[in-house]
């Protein structure tokens, strides 16, 4: 089999990526509550657990693989300030481009929370979330749905489109594309993101490709309003529009070619290598379908 998928963006892009793998957990402390002037001294902050794994998670990021990513959220810190708080949650995502090392690095992100619970006197769980692979390339399928891309090009825009553009195109932080790039498709090229999908474990089981299309203002960052806004109005349809041609043309290409297959499963078995065996980073557990919920 073969997976294809496309992911929107601010440009029309079909690269060999790669991504970074990802692993996240909800670190959440207990301690006692207490009135925080009256009888402070009767209480344990929650709170304090978290902010001390913080500050040391902090200090972790001097000694760790520069092509590491760390980012957390404080997800439930107290509900009063003359309150001690007994319950606190802080929410981790740890990445690196290497599978191993997001695991030897989220260990330690481990360790440190224990060491905030002991030395606030508060008790610590954590709970797995999500566990993302790098994205594995595949050149035999990519290059297909790149040139395909090109055949097809990138996305006009009306002149409402364009006045519309304009106007997002104002509220940019130093934008790194400008309006108009959105007609042209970028040259083929291997690249990494930072980012991290789970495609990614899709990949290293079955040979992928994909794209990227431009259903938002050139220059607009990803997880921004300015991505919100875009994504239901006519310029980002269109964009998806060209995504679907553009897989369902590749589709096409491998049903009346049935060597790509072949190729692609060689190729992919070279990458992977004759000893590689999937093992899911979170772990043997069901998916956290309520993983936005603070509990």
């Amino acid at each position: 089999g073969i997976v294809l998928h496309w992911q929107p963006s601010s440009a029309n892009s079909a690269n060999a990526r790669t991504s970074n793998s990802n692993k996240s957990g909800k670190f959440t402390f207990r301690g006692i509550s207490a009135h925080a002037a009256g009888s402070p001294e009767k209480g344990r902050s929650a709170l304090d657990g978290v902010e001390a794994m913080n500050m040391m998670v902090n200090m972790m990021r001097e000694h760790i693989p520069q092509e590491s990513r760390i980012h957390y959220v404080i997800t439930k810190g107290g509900l009063a300030p003359n309150v001690v708080p007994d319950l606190a949650q802080v929410y981790y995502y740890v990445r690196h481009p290497k599978m191993h090392m997001v695991d030897e690095l989220f260990e330690r992100v481990v360790k440190i929370a224990e060491g905030a619970a002991l030395g606030t006197g508060t008790t610590m769980d954590y709970e797995v979330m999500h566990g993302n692979y790098s994205l594995l390339p595949n050149d035999t399928i990519q290059k297909i749905v790149h040139s395909n891309l090109v055949k097809l090009g990138g996305i006009e825009y009306t002149d409402n489109e364009e006045k519309y553009a304009q106007e997002i195109y104002k509220t940019l932080m130093n934008p790194d594309l400008k309006i108009g790039s959105q007609q042209k498709v970028l040259p083929f090229k291997y690249s990494h993101s930072y980012g991290s999908t789970d495609v990614g474990d899709v990949s290293w089981v079955v040979p992928t490709a994909g794209l990227r299309t431009a259903t938002w203002v050139p220059g607009t960052a990803a997880h921004s309003w300015q991505a919100v806004a875009i994504g239901r109005t006519s310029i980002g349809l269109k964009g998806a529009e060209v995504a679907a041609k553009v897989l369902a043309k590749t589709a096409e290409d491998i049903f009346l070619n049935q060597n790509i297959i072949t190729e692609a499963k060689n190729e992919h078995n070279a990458r992977i290598g004759s000893d590689f065996n999937y093992t899911p980073l979170l772990g043997d557990r069901e998916p956290p379908l309520n993983y936005r919920k603070v509990n």
